[in-house]
């Protein structure tokens, strides 16, 4: 699968309502040693409710993003969440599915 894959598809619940669509994705690096740094593994999905955009390396709190992008930024992607990869129950061609009982967390790093 190809990040260029997820990015955008609609995200529904179990119960097959809407909650956005994949805006970004978060890894770690805690895989298997690969060389000097360990392999990176995904962690999860950002998803908000606007199809378009993303977080443009400001969603770190140590970022101070000027005052207009910071605005903007905030009202883009108000309603934002984070949503673990575990909780994904299928990736499909026209939407990503996730499991019931999924816990929706904030996105901002």
């Amino acid at each position: 699968m190809l990040l260029s894959d997820l990015l955008e598809l609609p995200v529904l619940t179990a119960a097959g309502e809407r909650i956005g669509y994949v805006n970004d994705v978060r890894f770690v690096l805690d895989g298997p040693p690969e060389g000097v740094l360990a392999r990176p593994q995904l962690h999860g999905l950002v998803v908000s409710p606007r199809r378009r955009g993303s977080f443009l390396g400001y969603e770190r709190r140590a970022v101070a993003a000027p005052a207009l992008i910071n605005r903007f930024l905030t009202w883009r992607h108000a309603g934002s969440v984070l949503v673990l990869w575990p909780e994904v129950r299928l990736v499909a061609p026209d939407a990503v599915h996730l499991a019931a009982g999924y816990h929706p967390y904030d996105p901002v790093l």
